[in-house]
């Protein structure tokens, strides 16, 4: 099975103010990322979300997710990680996707791209480049599913990617989706104003 989990924890203290609930044409920012894991050919996916997050947690139900709470998100992005990979079974995992829920331009066929590429079993670190630069999702092989439990702080996949070097399959984008969140007032309007070219060109 191939998962897909989608950080939606955190505390939006660059930003001021709850992000994932912002507009961003007919949707709210979080709701594009659940749209592409829900097109894209994935078996299941996690919410990981705060507890208090009520409307976050309703939006992801709407979506077919599943709602992993994380009230030790104070802990930093590691313990989102380690909570959503509890409730995935070893057994029957192939390859799961880290998506950061602040990344609305992610759009299902990037990650049809990454799971093309992607061959289970062989301990693959799937990872997105734009003009030689790397982005999110990462796909990763079962495999490191115990590696990834046993960070700790507000670190994610980039260590792993870091580490492992010869695990790494590169796949190259044509966009710079995969480059782009919004932490701070500014990357919300980067991203709106893309966002509303896109949609000029029919592309969203």
């Amino acid at each position: 099975m191939i998962w897909g989990i989608i950080l939606a924890a955190g505390e939006s203290k660059r930003m001021g103010k709850v992000k994932l609930t912002l507009p961003l044409g007919d949707k709210k920012l979080i709701e594009w990322v659940l749209q592409a894991a829900k097109l894209a050919p994935l078996d299941k996916f996690l919410l990981v979300v705060r507890p208090e997050d009520k409307e976050i947690i309703d939006i992801g139900k709407n979506w077919g997710a599943e709602i992993v709470l994380n009230p030790e998100y104070k802990s930093g992005m590691s313990s989102s990680i380690r909570k959503a990979l509890h409730q995935i079974s070893s057994e029957e995992l192939e390859g799961f996707f880290v998506l950061l829920g602040d990344q609305p331009l992610i759009n299902p066929s990037i990650l049809y791209k990454m799971l093309l590429a992607f061959t289970p079993g062989k301990k693959e670190i799937v990872v997105p480049f734009y003009k030689d630069k790397q982005g999110n999702p990462v796909l990763f092989d079962g495999y490191w599913k115990e590696e990834l439990m046993g960070l700790t702080g507000d670190i994610g996949g980039r260590v792993l990617i870091k580490a492992h070097p010869e695990n790494i399959k590169r796949v190259k984008l044509s966009n710079e989706s995969v480059l782009l969140d919004v932490d701070r007032e500014e990357d919300y309007e980067k991203i709106k104003s893309i966002f509303n070219s896109f949609h000029r060109k029919g592309r969203i």
